[in-house]
């Protein structure tokens, strides 16, 4: 059953259990800034409590896809996401109460059905997964917050139905980012939780987006 409620508390215990089923360190991965891209954007939140900011992105069917967990408890406030963004500028500003996305937070994913315009957004991988597979994770992380940057990293668990595990730690304000097979635009999932031993990326299949988007 979809909610519109977040539950943070929730999908950070998943995380913290999932971390625990595989031993061993990441690695410290260095990430290179790269020109803004018309279909991920930072999704900023400012509201009576608390101010913060993710990443965000658009699928080729047009729904702008983040983690739940970015999303404000508060479901009146306003959330801005900047497609395009670089230093102060962005491409489009979309903008919509929380309670207008709709959210499974077990998987630490929301997303805006059909709410973007696509220019050449993400698709769903087609090809299965496996262990030491390439990927880029591509986010608006701190200290570097004005500017997209990519990263480089490779799956190390797939043992998890729902989620994936990256050999790489990814700074705050990645929460949220598209994560894709190496040089493509084929999506695997949403950057979910970061820690010293990896990060989780939540799976996205054409399942879960057509339950998301019914």
């Amino acid at each position: 059953m979809l909610s519109k409620n977040i539950s943070l508390r929730f999908a950070m215990a998943t995380s913290i259990a999932l971390f625990a089923i595989s031993s061993g360190d990441s690695e410290t991965r260095a990430s290179e800034n790269i020109p803004a891209d018309s279909s991920i954007g930072r999704l900023n939140h400012a509201g009576f409590k608390s101010r913060s900011h993710c990443t965000s992105f658009v699928m080729t069917n047009g729904s702008l896809v983040t983690a739940a967990h970015c999303l404000p408890n508060i479901l009146q406030d306003r959330v801005h996401v900047l497609l395009g963004y670089e230093s102060g500028t962005s491409e489009q500003h979309l903008q919509t109460p929380a309670a207008s996305y709709r959210t499974i937070p077990q998987r630490d994913i929301a997303t805006l059905c059909g709410y973007a315009t696509p220019t050449d957004g993400f698709s769903l991988v087609q090809t299965p997964l496996t262990d030491g597979m390439k990927v880029t994770v591509q986010g608006y992380g701190a200290p570097r917050v004005h500017a997209l940057q990519k990263t480089s990293c490779k799956i190390t668990s797939l043992h998890h139905r729902r989620f994936v595990r990256l050999d790489c730690e990814l700074p705050p304000g990645t929460s949220g980012a598209p994560v894709t097979i190496a040089s493509t635009r084929n999506i695997i999932g949403v950057v979910s939780a970061s820690s010293p031993r990896g990060s989780l990326v939540s799976k996205i299949d054409r399942r879960l987006l057509e339950r998301l988007c019914q």
